[in-house]
């Protein structure tokens, strides 16, 4: 439907700007009518609208933006910045860019005998990426903590220091590694020297998508400055990426391309946290709003003398357990539980289809197709007028942007801080802000976490008349770090025990 596009497009771009409203359906009738491919259609008709709708790339991603939309000097557009709490790790995914040297000799090895030429330019920069695996992962003495400077290698410059995380096998460097510039640029002319030929063959496809992600990591190459950081991992296969460690700037850059923007969301908590790395500045006005619910419509307990950190979870286990099934008994009805990782759920399943076995489970499981989110979904109805637990994941497909409106939905809880997993990154993002603003462990786990139980809590109540309870799990919920981040209009109660929880929720829909 691309081939000879321009020869048809004019009479479906007329019969598409009749409709008032341009959706998905409109754009794929009218392409199948008029044999035009429906999304470069999209994207023609969308200088002609008042208002688009799109994902956050089509605006902030350096490599995908709209140009058509945004000349050099900016235009005059004002960004509608939607559920703004997830821009912050979209951005930094968004900015950053992967080299994986295995991908790189699989095609390598496919395009051999037919393009020499790029094989051999592969070849070249795959080398490139060992020898710098090879340098970095040379067996030191003592193990590095990721804030020591005193390594030093000679790959990079002498003012880098290379720091060598000994448990995850990753290094990692402020600096760009140079000597993959040279390759990367010959591997990229002659990729595109033999796709331009639009030849077919069997590893066509699999060289295409090569040759984007090295495009994608040269214009990353050429951002990269002190907001950036370099991982490089040996293991089996040597892998470099380029990580955005503070996405702000770029999106401050993004920004300018329109006149104003207005960022929003229910969960922006901290607003300092976000406004700084959204791009913003403390003199952008800043309006919060109470919730338009009745704050009695929402019972928050909090269950605090649970150690849920990872080491504790074995022994508080069936203390978990206990609390779900004291919930979900106190008012027949359909509920989420809420987990921050899925061995978590898993272990929690077993021990609570153990003690409750009549109790019935739905479970979100890692990778689940689009029909199987909606069989999920469709569960929660009203009719079947049972019990029904949902078991997920905290930031997860079920743990934001669904709406389970009056009773499909009538109470959730929420088992632990909901901390991202500890990795290198994480940590990386930490160190950066702890020199920034010393607030280094909230900047990379406290906030995210919170705003992961906050969207969670979300769920529950979705309009003026919807009615449910909150059980929040872990004894951090008792600390000041945390206590700080609860929305104003909460009146939460601590509930200590199996009989107090029971008392509490019996309390509430007695009501």
């Amino acid at each position: 439907m691309a081939l000879g596009y321009y020869d048809r497009v004019k009479p479906a771009i007329r019969e598409t700007l009749e409709r008032e409203e341009i959706t998905r359906s409109v754009l794929e009738t009218v392409g199948q009518k008029h044999q035009v491919c429906p999304f470069e259609l999209s994207l023609d008709v969308s200088v002609w609208a008042d208002a688009i709708i799109c994902d956050y790339n089509y605006v902030f991603d350096p490599r995908v933006y709209l140009r058509r939309h945004f000349p050099e000097d900016g235009g005059a557009y004002g960004f509608l910045v939607d559920e703004a709490h997830n821009l912050v790790d979209r951005a930094r995914e968004m900015f950053s860019a992967d080299l994986d040297a295995r991908e790189i000799l699989d095609v390598k090895r496919a395009i051999k005998q037919a393009a020499p030429r790029c094989s051999k330019a592969l070849a070249q920069l795959h080398t490139a990426l060992r020898t710098l695996g090879n340098n970095v992962t040379e067996p030191h003495n003592e193990p590095f903590a990721a804030s020591d400077p005193s390594v030093e290698l000679n790959l990079f410059p002498a003012k880098t220091a290379m720091i060598r995380n000994e448990e995850a096998g990753v290094s990692t460097s402020p600096e760009f590694p140079d000597n993959l510039i040279e390759p990367l640029e010959a591997a990229l002319e002659a990729a595109e020297s033999w796709l331009v030929k639009n030849q077919p063959a069997g590893f066509r496809e699999a060289l295409l998508a090569l040759y984007f992600k090295l495009h994608s990591f040269r214009r990353t190459a050429e951002l990269y400055d002190e907001h950036f950081v370099t991982l490089i991992e040996n293991s089996p296969d040597v892998k470099v990426r380029l990580f955005c460690l503070d996405p702000s700037w770029l999106l401050r850059k993004a920004l300018a391309r329109g006149m104003a923007a207005i960022f929003f969301s229910a969960t922006l908590t901290p607003m300092d946290y976000y406004r700084t790395l959204l791009g913003g500045a403390p003199e952008d006005p800043v309006l919060q709003l109470a919730s338009p619910f009745p704050p009695e419509n929402l019972a928050v307990l909090i269950q605090d003398r649970i150690q849920t950190h990872f080491k504790g979870r074995a022994e508080s286990l069936g203390d978990v357990v206990e609390a779900i099934g004291t919930l979900v008994q106190g008012r027949r009805g359909n509920y989420l539980v809420y987990f921050p990782s899925y061995q978590y759920l898993n272990d929690t399943l077993q021990a609570f289809q153990a003690r409750f076995p009549l109790i019935p489970v739905l479970v979100q499981r890692p990778g689940m197709t689009e029909p199987e989110r909606e069989a999920f979904l469709a569960a929660f109805s009203v009719e079947h007028r049972e019990t029904l637990a949902g078991f997920a994941v905290l930031g997860g497909i079920f743990g934001e942007g669904i709406d389970l409106v009056g009773e499909r939905l009538i109470g959730a809880v929420i088992v632990g801080v909901g901390l991202p997993q500890l990795c290198v990154e994480r940590n990386l993002i930490r160190d950066y802000f702890q020199q920034q603003n010393a607030a280094g462990f909230d900047y990379a786990y406290t906030f995210p976490g919170m705003n992961r139980v906050l969207q969670a809590i979300g769920r529950v109540i979705r309009s003026e008349t919807d009615r449910g309870v909150v059980l929040l799990i872990d004894a951090r919920f008792n600390e000041p770090r945390y206590r700080r981040l609860f929305p104003r209009w909460w009146e939460f109660v601590r509930v200590r025990h199996s009989a107090a929880l029971s008392d509490a929720v019996g309390g509430f829909w007695h009501q």
